[in-house]
C-alpha cells in the first residue's frame, strides 16, 4: 500500500486532482458560496431544475424507492425510469445522500468541485499510463482539461460531467483494446456510461467511430491485423450497447412519448453560426449569460496547449498517416460548430435548448491528447510551429480589435489579456531546449494554470447566483405547508406559489408540476386544454377552478399568508396564482409565510362514474367547456356553470372600440400606460372566472384586481381562467387590463361563474362511490369498489400511460383513456377487487437482454481461458 501511495504522487496524479479542485474550490469560497458565506452555487438550471431532482433522489432512495419507476410528483404521475437515466444514475451523485434538503447547495458545491478534480485525475491517468507524456508535461494537459471552457460554462450542468471524467478512461481501454486485445474493460465501462447518462455517451460513442482510424495509423501493423482489431472493437461496442439494454430499451420508448418525437424529419443545410467567431472563444472570459441560449462552442483552452497541438503536426516521429487522421477529425468537430447537419447529428437529432455544442468537450480533449503528444516528444521549437502560432495570435487578435462589439461577452481588456497571455505562452514555447525539461514542464504549466482561473473567474463573474437565505426561505416555507398532512391516503397539493416546477417531486408529495426533458406529449396538452400552463417540457397547475381542484384530487392547498414578508423566497414574493376562491376551503394552519387549507370537494383518486364519462370532450383553446364536459359526464348534471357573465368595460389611453371580441387596441401616448379596465358586480357568492388569450401571455400584459397586481405565468401557450371573484355578492369588482406594448389583439374574454353549492352537492356524491380500502405507493393501487348499471365505468385521476394496468377481482381488463388522459375501465354491477400497477414498458425484456449479455462477455471468455483454448485473434 505505501508504494502504491507513492506512485500515486510520484505520477502527479495527486497534483492533477488537486489543482482543478482547489482553484474551483477558492473561487467558490471567494464568492461566499455556502458554506462559506450567504450566497449559494445555485444558478440556472442547476437552481431550477437539478436541485429538485437531487432532493427528489434522496426522497425516493430514503423513503420512496418505487419513484424509481414512477411518481406522482411529477405533474399528475409520470413516468420516472427514463427521468432517471437522464438526470441521476451518476453514482456520484450518492454523496448528496448525505445532506439534508434544505444543505444541498452545499453538498452541490462539493460534488461540483469534485468533478472537477476527478476530471483532471482521470486525463493524468490516460497520458501517463499510455505514455502520451510524462507526468510533468502531462499534469499542463489534465489541468486544461478539466478546466477547459466547457467545463467552466457546463459546471451547473452536474449531469453530464461524469462523461468528461468517463471520456479518457474510456479512450485508455480502447488503446488497450486496440494493442493488446483486451476487450472486456472497454466493453464494460463504456456500458457504464450509457447507463450513467445515455444522452452524452452517445456523443462519446460517435467519437469512438472514428477514434480507432488515429490510434491503428499510428502503429506499424500489417493491414490485417488491425482489420481484426477493429472487427473487435466494434464487436465489444456493440456488446456495450447490448449490457447497457435496461436502461436504453425503456429509455428509449419513454423518449418517443415526447422529446423523441421532435426528431428532426428535414436537415437545414445552412450554417448556424459565424465561423470568424469561433477563435474568440480562445480568449479568457468569452463567456457570458447569452452564450448558454444560443452561443457559441464553449472551447476554451490555455494557448500553451494550443501551440501544442499545432506542434504535433510537424512532429518528425510521427507517422503522416496519424496526422492527417488527426487533422481530419479534429476538422470534423470544427466543422459541427458552424454547420447544422453535423451539429444536430452529434446532438441526438434534437435541438439542443440552450447549452449549445454538448459534445464539445471531445474536441477539445482530442486536441489536448495531440498536444500532450507533440510536447512530449519535441525537444525544442519548430520553426513551423512558432510561425503558425504567432500568425493565430495575430489573427485573433487582430480580428477581435476589428470586430469585438460584435461579441458581447468581450472587451478590449480581455484581448489585451489574451495577447499577454498567448505570448507568454509562446515565449515559453520558444526557450524550451534552453532549460531543463523538469524547470520547462512547470513553467509552462504555471503559464496554463494562470489562463485557466482567469477565464474560470471572469466567465464564473458573469453568472448571477441565488443567496442560500432564499433558496432555504422557500424550502422551509413549503416544507411547513405540508408537514402535517396525513401520510397514509392518497391526494394531491396545490401551490399558490413555488420556488420551481419541481417543488413536488423535490418535498416528495404527489402535486401538480413538474419541468423536465422527459415530459411526454400528452400531459402538456392535457394541462393546456384544462387552462394551465404548459410547455413541451413543463407543466403547471397555476390556474386551477373549485371543479379541476376537485377532479384532480388536490385536497389541500398551501399559500402566502395574507400579509406576509415580500422578502426575497418568501412565498408572497414566489407567488404564481391568484385563487380567491382558496377561502371557501377549510384552513388547516397558517403560521410564519405559509397557510395550508383543505379542499373537502377533491375527489377520490379513483371512483365509478356513469358511462356519460366516455362522451366528454376536449375543446380547444376553451379549458372551461373542457371542464364542463367532464363534470357533466361525471355528474349528469349542467346547471354548475354559467358562461357569458355580462360585464362593463372602459378604456384609457387607448383607441376607441365597439366591443372586446377580436379587436386590436392601441395606445394613443405610447409614453403613457394604457389599459382596459372590466367591471361587473356579483348577484351571489359564487366563483367567478375571466378566460384570458394567449396573446395576454409573454409579459405582453400585467393584470390587476381591484387595484391589486396578480401574480401570473407570462410563458403559456394556451388560453387560461384567472379566478376573479369569490364570495363577492354585491361587491364590485374591477379588472385591469395593462399593455406593456403599444399594441395588444384581444380575444376570448369570457366571464364565467361556478356554483360552489351545486359543485360541493356533486363532489359529495361521487366520493360515496369511491373505492374503499385504499393502499397505495407510488406505482401500486388496490381496495375494493362497488358498481351498478348506472356508474359502470371505473375513474381514475391516473394519467394513462404505457405500463398502468387494471385487475379487476384478479383479471387484467382492458382499460380505457378518458377525455384522452384519465385511466379507466368498464366493470361491471357488484363488489370488485380493484388493483392497478404500473410495470416499466419493456424493462423486463431489456433487463434479460443486459444480463444474457453481462454473462456472454464475462463467462464466455472464462470458460475457454480455462481450456487454455480461448484466443482473441
Amino acid at each position: 500500500m505505501p508504494e502504491k501511495i507513492r506512485k500515486f504522487v510520484s505520477n502527479h496524479y495527486l497534483l492533477s486532482f488537486a489543482l482543478p479542485f482547489l482553484i474551483m474550490l477558492f473561487y467558490f469560497a471567494y464568492r461566499k458560496m455556502a458554506p462559506f458565506g450567504n450566497s449559494s452555487i445555485l444558478t440556472v438550471d442547476l437552481g431550477q431544475q437539478y436541485i429538485d431532482m437531487f432532493s427528489g433522489m434522496r426522497e425516493t432512495i430514503l423513503h420512496q424507492p418505487q419513484q424509481i419507476f414512477y411518481s406522482f410528483g411529477k405533474n399528475f404521475g409520470g413516468e420516472m425510469f427514463s427521468e432517471w437515466a437522464y438526470y441521476l444514475f451518476s453514482p456520484l451523485n450518492l454523496l448528496l445522500l448525505f445532506f439534508s434538503q434544505a444543505n444541498l447547495p452545499i453538498g452541490i458545491l462539493f460534488l461540483t468541485v469534485l468533478r472537477f478534480g476527478i476530471a483532471g485525475l482521470s486525463m493524468q491517468f490516460l497520458l501517463v499510463r499510455q505514455k502520451f507524456a510524462e507526468k510533468r508535461v502531462a499534469l499542463l494537459f489534465s489541468c486544461a482539461y478539466a478546466l477547459s471552457g466547457w467545463m467552466v460554462a457546463n459546471q451547473v450542468n452536474l449531469l453530464w460531467q461524469d462523461q468528461i471524467i468517463l471520456l479518457p478512461l474510456i479512450v485508455y481501454w480502447v488503446i488497450e483494446l486496440l494493442n493488446k486485445g483486451r476487450y472486456l474493460p472497454f466493453t464494460l465501462i463504456f456500458a457504464f456510461a450509457i447507463i450513467d447518462n445515455f444522452y452524452i455517451a452517445y456523443m462519446i460513442g460517435i467519437f469512438l467511430l472514428l477514434f480507432p482510424l488515429w490510434q491503428l495509423s499510428r502503429g506499424q501493423a500489417d493491414i490485417r491485423f488491425k482489420f481484426r482489431r477493429w472487427l473487435l472493437f466494434m464487436s465489444s461496442l456493440l456488446m456495450s450497447v447490448l449490457a447497457a439494454a435496461i436502461v436504453l430499451i425503456p429509455t428509449a420508448f419513454q423518449l418517443l412519448q415526447g422529446k423523441g418525437q421532435d426528431i428532426l424529419t428535414q436537415i437545414n443545410w445552412s450554417l448556424i453560426a459565424k465561423p470568424y467567431l469561433l477563435p474568440f472563444k480562445l480568449i479568457p472570459g468569452s463567456f457570458n449569460f447569452d452564450e448558454m441560449k444560443t452561443g457559441q462552442a464553449n472551447i476554451f483552452i490555455p494557448f500553451m496547449a494550443v501551440i501544442a497541438f499545432a506542434a504535433y503536426f510537424s512532429l518528425q516521429r510521427e507517422k503522416r498517416s496519424a496526422k492527417i487522421a488527426g487533422f481530419l477529425i479534429t476538422a470534423l468537430y470544427l466543422t459541427s460548430f458552424v454547420w447544422q447537419p453535423l451539429n444536430i447529428l452529434f446532438h441526438m437529432m434534437q435541438f439542443p435548448v440552450w447549452y449549445p455544442y454538448r459534445y464539445s468537450f471531445i474536441a477539445i480533449f482530442f486536441v489536448l491528447l495531440l498536444g500532450s503528444i507533440a510536447f512530449e516528444r519535441q525537444q525544442r521549437a519548430h520553426l513551423s510551429s512558432f510561425i503558425i502560432s504567432l500568425a493565430a495570435i495575430v489573427f485573433i487578435a487582430g480580428l477581435a480589435f476589428r470586430i469585438y462589439k460584435q461579441a458581447d461577452y468581450l472587451t478590449l481588456n480581455q484581448i489585451y489579456l489574451f495577447i499577454f497571455l498567448a505570448l507568454s505562452g509562446l515565449f515559453v514555447y520558444l526557450i524550451k531546449r534552453f532549460v531543463e525539461k523538469d524547470f520547462w514542464a512547470y513553467l509552462a504549466l504555471l503559464v496554463s494554470l494562470t489562463s485557466l482561473a482567469l477565464n474560470a473567474y471572469m466567465s464564473t463573474n458573469n453568472f448571477s447566483y441565488l443567496t442560500d437565505t432564499e433558496y432555504r426561505r422557500t424550502v422551509t416555507a413549503i416544507r411547513q405547508g405540508t408537514s402535517l398532512l396525513p401520510k397514509q391516503s392518497f391526494y394531491r397539493v396545490g401551490q399558490t406559489f413555488s420556488r420551481t416546477r419541481g417543488d413536488a417531486f423535490a418535498g416528495g408529495y404527489n402535486g401538480g408540476m413538474h419541468f423536465a426533458s422527459t415530459v411526454d406529449k400528452q400531459t402538456p396538452a392535457l394541462f393546456g386544454a384544462f387552462g394551465q400552463v404548459a410547455g413541451d417540457y413543463y407543466a403547471s397547475y397555476s390556474y386551477g377552478t373549485i371543479i379541476t381542484d376537485a377532479i384532480f384530487n388536490m385536497r389541500y392547498f398551501i399559500a402566502p399568508v395574507y400579509g406576509g414578508s415580500d422578502e426575497n423566497g418568501s412565498p408572497r414574493r414566489m407567488a404564481n396564482s391568484y385563487r380567491p376562491d382558496l377561502t371557501s376551503y377549510r384552513l388547516l394552519r397558517s403560521q410564519d409565510q405559509v397557510m395550508t387549507v383543505q379542499n373537502q370537494n377533491a375527489l377520490p383518486i379513483a371512483f365509478t362514474s356513469p358511462a356519460s364519462v366516455l362522451k366528454s370532450q376536449i375543446f380547444n383553446q376553451s379549458p372551461m367547456q373542457t371542464t364542463a364536459s367532464l363534470w357533466q359526464g361525471l355528474t349528469g348534471s349542467n346547471n354548475f356553470m354559467r358562461a357569458n357573465v355580462p360585464f362593463n368595460f372602459r378604456t384609457e389611453n387607448l383607441t376607441k372600440v365597439s366591443d372586446l371580441v377580436g379587436q386590436t387596441v392601441e395606445k394613443t401616448d405610447k409614453s403613457k400606460d394604457g389599459a382596459v379596465y372590466l367591471t361587473f358586480t356579483p348577484q351571489d357568492d359564487d366563483a367567478y372566472y375571466l378566460t384570458l388569450p394567449t396573446t395576454f401571455a409573454n409579459d405582453n400584459v400585467w393584470i390587476t384586481v381591484n387595484g391589486e397586481t396578480i401574480p401570473q405565468y407570462s410563458d403559456r401557450r394556451d388560453v387560461v381562467a384567472l379566478n376573479v371573484a369569490n364570495h363577492d355578492k354585491n361587491f364590485s369588482v374591477t379588472i385591469g387590463i395593462h399593455l406593456r406594448q403599444s399594441r395588444l389583439f384581444i380575444s376570448n374574454l369570457i366571464l364565467y361563474a361556478l356554483n360552489n353549492q351545486q359543485v360541493a352537492n356533486a363532489a359529495k356524491q361521487i366520493q360515496g362511490r369511491a373505492m374503499q380500502g385504499l393502499k397505495f405507493n407510488q406505482t401500486h393501487l388496490s381496495g375494493w369498489i362497488e358498481a351498478d348499471k348506472q356508474h359502470p365505468i371505473l375513474i381514475t385521476s391516473i394519467p394513462s400511460a404505457a405500463g398502468w394496468k387494471i385487475r379487476v377481482d384478479g383479471q387484467l381488463v382492458r382499460t380505457h383513456r378518458i377525455d384522452e388522459y384519465f385511466l379507466g375501465a368498464s366493470i361491471q354491477p357488484g363488489r370488485h377487487r380493484i388493483e392497478i400497477y404500473f410495470q416499466e414498458p419493456y424493462f423486463k425484456i431489456a433487463a434479460l437482454i443486459s444480463l444474457t449479455t453481462l454473462i456472454a462477455i464475462l463467462f464466455v471468455p472464462l470458460f475457454f481461458t480455462h481450456r487454455k483454448r480461448f484466443v482473441i485473434d
